[in-house]
């Protein structure tokens, strides 16, 4: 049976579709770790740029429209949460600590790396320059200058620098790159997000069960997403506490400084995938012992191993494997939760103690709500939580 010409048009059209989300697929796979933090990014600050869309305007602001509100809210939200945020655990070291052992592994890229950087010091100038002065490069002619750039070690030389010097840079403009594709991606997600899914679902949804999966993944990865930022700050409690009470029974030369502050930052390190706290408090420890040492106290150090194990335990372990998973998720499952923030890191890298939850509650929804529709053909009535995101986030006329 021949095909209508307008059926070939159809197959012809959804085929040049299948390609451009083929080739869009292909351009986000070259990001999936700054879209990961991405997604976080905006779960973790949804709330607050919800709560100032709450703040209550006096009377005759409110009978007014306010042009661009939802971006005002957006970038407020950015610059008075999102950008302190990340200034203090730095978008540098979130990305770049999980590889730091590789990095400056024995003939790896940081050790040809700081090799390099070796060659700038004054000490490590060829033969030719470090017999000359500044005095000397100035009253030089240019017949002896040129001779001087034409000595093949002197060559050598800048061209170790040369390349460290655009190594830098390109280090320092993919971090920008990443950056800003972070803030811009959160920034469209806060303003226009709810605006996209309304307009995908009012085309696409004639059932109402991707309606239903859409709310129930947003559900829980508003649950869980933000639930690593009430982690965060359940395990700075924590810290603050255990470390003050250390330092009660901690001699003076052990004593950990500034134990408010480090307990704190404790808390904000457990945001740092896989290496996490263990930033803050391992080198606090190699400080504590020094200090021991220095002060002819050799006894202190049995102080800084019972600061060690209490910290391992009580402030890094209890509160990843048992307070995470409990703020996070309502409809997760708590002990496979467990094990997506453990594997998810082991079979993705740094980025994935945020991509395993993400990928957990996408498949766990779509087993609860899109099989049983595939199964039976009737779509499940909504169990959505309306106290945490509600249907209408996802209307097309949000203001």
């Amino acid at each position: 049976m021949q095909l209508s010409a307008a059926l070939r048009r159809r197959v012809l059209l959804a085929l040049v579709g299948t390609g451009l989300l083929l080739a869009v697929g292909l351009v986000l796979s070259q990001f999936i770790p700054t879209l990961v933090f991405t997604i976080f990014l905006y779960y973790a600050s949804r709330p607050i740029y919800r709560r100032l869309a709450a703040l209550p305007f006096p009377d005759s602001i409110r009978e007014h429209a306010l042009p661009y509100r939802r971006q005002v809210h957006a970038a407020a939200t950015i610059f008075f949460f999102l950008l302190p945020f990340i200034a203090l655990l730095g978008y540098t070291v979130i990305l770049l600590v999980p590889e730091l052992q590789t990095f400056f592994g024995s003939g790896g890229l940081g050790a040809a790396y700081l090799s390099s950087l070796q060659d700038l010091e004054p000490g490590s100038l060829p033969a030719p320059l470090a017999a000359l002065g500044a005095d000397d490069l100035l009253t030089m002619g240019p017949s002896e200058l040129v001779d001087l750039l034409r000595n093949s070690t002197v060559q050598a030389w800048l061209g170790r620098v040369s390349s460290t010097l655009v190594d830098s840079v390109s280090v320092l403009a993919t971090i920008l790159l990443h950056g800003f594709i972070m803030l811009a991606g959160t920034y469209y997600l806060l303003t226009d997000g709810p605006r996209l899914v309304g307009w995908f679902l009012d085309n696409f949804d004639g059932s109402g069960v991707l309606r239903e999966y859409a709310s129930s993944v947003d559900d829980e990865l508003s649950s869980i997403l933000f639930g690593n930022i009430l982690n965060a700050l359940v395990t700075g409690i924590i810290g603050i506490f255990v470390f003050s009470l250390y330092n009660v029974f901690a001699p003076g030369s052990v004593q950990v400084p500034f134990a408010p502050l480090v307990g704190a930052l404790t808390g904000i390190g457990s945001l740092i995938p896989v290496v996490g706290m263990k930033i803050v408090y391992i080198p606090v420890a190699g400080i504590l012992a020094v200090s021991a040492v220095a002060a002819g106290e050799p006894s202190a150090l049995a102080y800084v191993a019972v600061f060690l194990v209490v910290t391992l335990v009580v402030v890094d372990t209890i509160p990843d494997f048992l307070v995470r998973p409990y703020v996070s998720g309502n409809r997760t499952h708590v002990g496979l939760l467990m094990f997506a923030y453990i594997l998810g890191p082991i079979a993705f890298g740094f980025y994935g103690i945020f991509l395993g939850p993400i990928l957990l509650v996408l498949i766990a929804q779509f087993l609860r709500v899109i099989v049983p529709y595939v199964i039976t053909g009737q779509a499940e009535s909504s169990e959505a939580n309306a106290d945490q995101t509600a249907l209408t986030e996802f209307e097309s006329s949000e203001s």
